[in-house]
C-alpha cells in the first residue's frame, strides 16, 4: 500500500515536471519570437512589423502607421509619425543595422494624411508641430499631404508647419517628453 502511494506521488511529480517544462519551453519560444522581430527590418511587402522606437507591434493598415522603405526592398515600420521622425532625425540611437541607419539608402518615406488617412509621401508632406490636437498616444506630428489642408488645420487648431527635412531631433524630444 505504501509502495503504491509512493508510485502515485512520483507519477504526479513527473507529470507536474513535464507540464512545467512544456510551459517554460512555450514561454521561451513566445518570448524569443516576439523579441526577434522587435525593431527589425521587414520585407517591403510586410503587413506587420515592430516599431524600432517604441517597440510596439505595427500594422501597415493602421491610421497612424509611418514607414521608411529602403533600396534593398525592405522597410521599417513605425507606430506613429512622431516615432518615424525620432528615428529619421537620430537613427544612431536605435537598434538597427548600419544600412538602415543611412539616410542615403532610403527609397521613400510614407505617412498617413491626418484627414484622409491615405498614404502620403513624407518628403512632400507638411507636418504640424505642437497643435492642440494629439495623436492616439499623446502629442505627435500630424502629417498632411496638402499644404492647404495643413494651413487650414493650423488656423483652427494652432501649431506650426514644417517639412520633413526641417524637423529636428530637438523638436522630436519636445513632442515626445
Amino acid at each position: 500500500m505504501k509502495r503504491q502511494k509512493i508510485k502515485g506521488k512520483r507519477k504526479k511529480l513527473e507529470v507536474t515536471a513535464a507540464f512545467a517544462s512544456l510551459l517554460l519551453t512555450f514561454a521561451f519560444l513566445l518570448f524569443s519570437s516576439s523579441c526577434a522581430a522587435r525593431g527589425g527590418v521587414v520585407p517591403e511587402t510586410a503587413a506587420f512589423g515592430a516599431c524600432p522606437v517604441c517597440r510596439m507591434q505595427v500594422k501597415a493598415s493602421d491610421d497612424w502607421t509611418a514607414e521608411i522603405y529602403y533600396n534593398d526592398h525592405t522597410k521599417l515600420m513605425f507606430e506613429s509619425p512622431g516615432d518615424m521622425l525620432a528615428f529619421y532625425t537620430a537613427p544612431e540611437k536605435y537598434a538597427v543595422d548600419e544600412v538602415h541607419k543611412s539616410l542615403s539608402n532610403i527609397q521613400k518615406i510614407s505617412v498617413k494624411d491626418y484627414q484622409s488617412k491615405q498614404p502620403a509621401d513624407a518628403r512632400q508632406a507638411k507636418f504640424v508641430f505642437k497643435s492642440k490636437v494629439e495623436g492616439p498616444m499623446g502629442p505627435d506630428f500630424l502629417p498632411f499631404a496638402k499644404k492647404e489642408d495643413a494651413e487650414a488645420f493650423v488656423a483652427a487648431n494652432g501649431g506650426t508647419l514644417f517639412s520633413l527635412d526641417e524637423v529636428t531631433s530637438g523638436m522630436v524630444r519636445e513632442v515626445r517628453k
